[in-house]
């Protein structure tokens, strides 16, 4: 497929563009909001930003391919009930497997681990009526996988280094640039910074391929 026919199907199909593009156009932080206390919370590190992508990297494919099995049938105030019980025993199988991994480093998030179970970023899709098919669920729960860690490891290394001047621990700066950085209301603003410039960035992206597909029209 030739540069034009590829952007002018992006373009024609810019829905399905966006929601299959889960780091860039659709990413589930910057972009959706979604996952947020526990990541302006909880993610004030590279280290611990490692720990909560491992926990959504374990819960978020496996309850989203268990429920799009089972509740096809399911009326909506049912899946509300379903979603998050199935995905607490996926949590407490995850929950096991990192502390036979980690040791005692897998609780030091607290509560904002366990958090996860109801965060919308797992369960959110109890809402849908549409009846997603087993691959597509393995497909679409692995793009979010991945696009969360994106954003979770990006948001954890800048707090670290902004707060402590250390990137994995490591000393890369002698002073600490904006030690709020590692509290609540600096992680709730630096994502609320880097939300506004990745959403402009996406609107840059479509308004470059337009241009592009406008030139090839005129040449």
């Amino acid at each position: 497929m030739d540069r034009k026919t590829k952007i002018h199907n992006e373009l024609l199909n810019w829905d399905d563009t966006v929601r299959k593009r889960k780091i860039t156009l659709s990413n589930p932080v910057f972009i959706k909001g979604l996952a947020l206390a526990p990541l302006a919370i909880a993610a004030t590190s590279l280290k611990s930003s490692f720990i909560l992508s491992a926990m959504v990297a374990l819960i978020l494919t496996p309850t989203r391919v268990v429920t799009s099995l089972i509740t096809r049938k399911m009326s909506i105030p049912l899946k509300t009930f379903f979603y998050p019980m199935v995905s607490a025993i996926i949590f407490g199988f995850a929950y096991y497997a990192m502390y036979k991994f980690m040791g005692t480093t897998a609780f030091s998030l607290g509560l904002y681990l366990p958090i996860l179970v109801v965060d919308p970023l797992i369960v959110k899709n109890f809402e849908k009526t549409r009846k997603e098919s087993f691959l597509y669920s393995i497909i679409n729960g692995l793009r979010n996988t991945v696009g969360f860690i994106v954003a979770c490891l990006l948001i954890g290394a800048l707090r670290e280094i902004l707060a402590f001047g250390t990137l994995g621990e490591i000393k890369i700066l002698s002073v600490s640039l904006l030690p709020m950085a590692y509290n609540s209301f600096g992680g709730f603003f630096i994502i609320a910074i880097i939300s506004a410039l990745w959403s402009k960035m996406s609107h840059k992206y479509h308004d470059k391929l337009i241009r592009e597909d406008a030139s090839y029209d005129n040449a």
